[in-house]
């Protein structure tokens, strides 16, 4: 063979040596080698991306992961419930009483009072499982007080509902919840159903500011002017004291967002506090009922099923009644002195020391 035919058939044999070697590497070793690596201050992100594909997570790791990440969003979306245990509470508008029954059996509240709208005989028909509850309830000690056909925009004109303390005295409420207000089916026109709820609500309002006063009688007031020296009145404690509660509880969704309980509230001269998601869950044993009573066959919807919200507001001191509070409390203070019998031991020892003198 000649030269030339050598050197041919040896370029022919790299070539096809070649060739194959280009077909068996995989597709990963073409990449050049100049990519640039990744810096000491890049991420692992970019160095997994840099040095080649990533890595598969296991459906046990995504697991793992998901149950260390979902009880920090539950504790961070929980929120404590608005009333104290020793927090004077009035409810307003309850059904079958089971959210009176809830604060007092599953959160020890101890000074709550529960109203309804509904007369006790119209709450027993309505709501069966009533008797039980009111059972419950009556078998506390003490019991707690429960009050039929209470209208919630007239609150402050019962003498029944002014809380009276262990010594007797008068006392101003801490908390009034209205859970889930609502004036039942009046009309099936939307605007007029809203227009009806806001004037429940602002009513409600009113009345645990006490914003609307009785006028006095006109031979009242004669009298008084006619009078040398007018009878002093007695200091009247509020009904709802200074920087107390009031909360109220609402479906979210139309209609209900469209009272726009909040501008109620601010109207009324209340402080909007904080508004929070409402959890059932936070109230073992209450169950939503509706103003029609239960439905016959567990038939139509469940309040449980749906997503509700919690107001809260604030009563904010003004002009010349935080003075008017101070002197009621000043006055039952010298009412219980009194009946201890240490003004009357008082003024013994003041008349002796006039004597002495």
């Amino acid at each position: 063979m000649s030269k030339n035919k050598k050197q041919r058939a040896r370029r022919e044999a790299k070539d096809n040596h070649r060739k194959k070697a280009q077909q068996t590497i995989p597709a990963a070793a073409n990449k050049p080698l100049s990519t640039p690596r990744a810096s000491s201050n890049s991420t692992p992100k970019s160095k997994a991306n840099s040095y080649g594909p990533k890595s598969k997570i296991t459906p046990q790791a995504k697991k793992a992961a998901a149950a260390a990440v979902k009880p920090q969003t539950q504790a961070s979306q929980k929120h404590e419930i608005p009333f104290g245990v020793y927090d004077r509470i009035l409810l307003v508008g309850e059904g079958d009483f089971s959210f009176a029954h809830s604060l007092c059996m599953q959160h020890g509240c101890a000074n709550v009072t529960a109203t309804s709208f509904d007369s006790g005989e119209d709450v027993a028909i309505k709501y069966p499982q009533f008797e039980k509850i009111q059972h419950d309830l009556l078998a506390l000690t003490p019991p707690v007080p429960i009050h039929h056909a209470v209208d919630a925009t007239k609150l402050n004109t019962y003498k029944p509902l002014r809380h009276v303390g262990d010594d007797g005295n008068a006392e101003p409420w801490d908390a009034i919840a209205f859970m889930f207000p609502h004036t039942g089916g009046l009309s099936t026109d939307v605007n007029r159903q809203v227009r009806a709820n806001q004037a429940l609500l602002v009513g409600f309002f009113e009345a645990c500011l006490e914003a609307k006063h009785t006028k006095p009688a006109s031979g009242t007031v004669a009298a008084n002017a006619n009078s040398q020296k007018p009878k002093r009145e007695k200091a009247k404690l509020p009904f709802l004291r200074v920087g107390g509660k009031v909360v109220v509880t609402l479906f979210e969704g139309a209609p209900y967002t469209l009272w726009n309980v909040r501008d109620l509230a601010r109207h009324t001269g209340l402080k909007v506090v904080e508004s929070f998601k409402f959890s059932f869950g936070d109230y073992p044993g209450y169950s939503h009922v509706r103003t029609l009573g239960t439905v016959e066959g567990g038939g139509g919807w469940k309040g449980e099923e749906r997503e509700a919200r919690m107001y809260v507001f604030e009563k904010v001191e003004t002009k010349g009644e935080g003075e008017v509070e101070k002197a009621g409390l000043k006055e039952n203070m010298a009412r219980k002195k009194m009946r201890n019998g240490d003004g009357l031991k008082r003024g013994r020892e003041s008349d002796e020391d006039e004597e002495d003198d």
